[in-house]
């Protein structure tokens, strides 16, 4: 119910006119008049955080690209060569699979910076995307790949800056109470102007306030990564193993009824880390002509019982 909300009050016009303008500002500094940016974001509908980003684009005077329906790995590859784009804006392992294409098939690509949104982009990302592109990268805080976009990385430290003036968060800890400045815990996002509705995000982050090294005074949150109950700390960590392997493109795990379900998709070639005794495990190679990203979100796999809670 307060995720219908918030999204459907970020869908108001008035709404959508102040977070395309709050989008254009903060990459103003890095997209440039007739830039080509690629947006690669699974729903583009109306309202959604494809559809911002892309009149944020215009705004910047800029040239942008939308993955259309053909969702394919390959038609993302092939877009991003035909377009040149210098930007890419994506969720992170999309983005993190397109770099790995790129140095597989020894393409040339042109992209100088990468935006990542639609859950927390961790540093082994960051990581593999730099080293893949040798860009730069910014993030984006939004609730999922909706319009409710609630902050956009310093230019200075690895953290995201708070879109105040809309949007507060709160640090808590399993209880949902209040955690003191610079404690890690859930983040609670609200809008300023309906405080009563708190959003529990799934995620975990530090918040702090005060002047940063980059100027500014908005709060700050750092460290943020997917969060909440052990069992999926084991499969985000999983995660991270598997897909910091430049031989393994994609993969999707689920806690089966009868335990781990695992499924890779492997590039040609390239040598595998051990993998762990699962109830289900498929191990394919990479398909061009049919293969597209797996639908794996960690922050919508979290359930989110305490969202009621306002």
């Amino acid at each position: 119910m307060v995720y219908g909300i918030l999204r459907d009050l970020a869908a108001q016009p008035g709404a959508q006119k102040e977070t395309v303008a709050y989008l254009a500002e903060q990459m103003s500094g890095f997209i440039k008049k007739m830039d080509t940016v690629l947006i690669c974001f699974p729903e583009q509908g109306s309202g959604s955080l494809s559809q911002l980003m892309e009149q944020a684009v215009l705004q910047c005077e800029a040239i942008p690209v939308v993955w259309g329906a053909d969702h394919r790995w390959k038609s993302l590859l092939r877009l991003a060569f035909s377009s040149r784009a210098s930007t890419v804006i994506s969720t992170p392992l999309i983005v993190l699979g397109l770099a790995k294409l790129r140095s597989f098939y020894s393409i040339p690509l042109f992209v100088r910076n990468v935006v990542t949104s639609g859950y927390p982009c961790e540093e082994w990302m960051i990581e593999g995307i730099r080293r893949g592109f040798d860009c730069s990268t910014q993030g984006c805080l939004a609730m999922g790949i909706t319009g409710v976009v609630a902050g956009f990385s310093c230019t200075k430290v690895q953290g995201v800056h708070l879109r105040d003036a809309e949007y507060r968060v709160e640090i808590v800890d399993k209880d949902g109470s209040s955690l003191p400045e610079g404690e890690e815990g859930e983040m609670v996002l609200s809008p300023v102007s309906a405080p009563e509705l708190r959003y529990f995000m799934g995620e975990n982050a530090r918040l702090h306030t005060g002047r940063c090294t980059c100027g500014s005074t908005h709060p700050l949150l750092t460290d943020i990564h997917p969060g909440r109950t052990e069992a999926d700390t084991d499969l985000f960590e999983l995660g991270k193993l598997l897909q910091s392997w430049n031989s393994i493109l994609d993969c999707r795990l689920l806690k089966g009824p009868c335990g781990l379900e695992m499924e890779l998709v492997t590039l040609p070639g390239g040598r595998l880390p051990k993998l762990p005794t699962a109830a289900k495990r498929c191990i394919r190679v990479f398909n061009p002509e049919t293969d597209e990203p797996l639908p794996y979100d960690p922050t919508q796999k979290i359930p989110d019982n305490r969202q009621e809670s306002h």
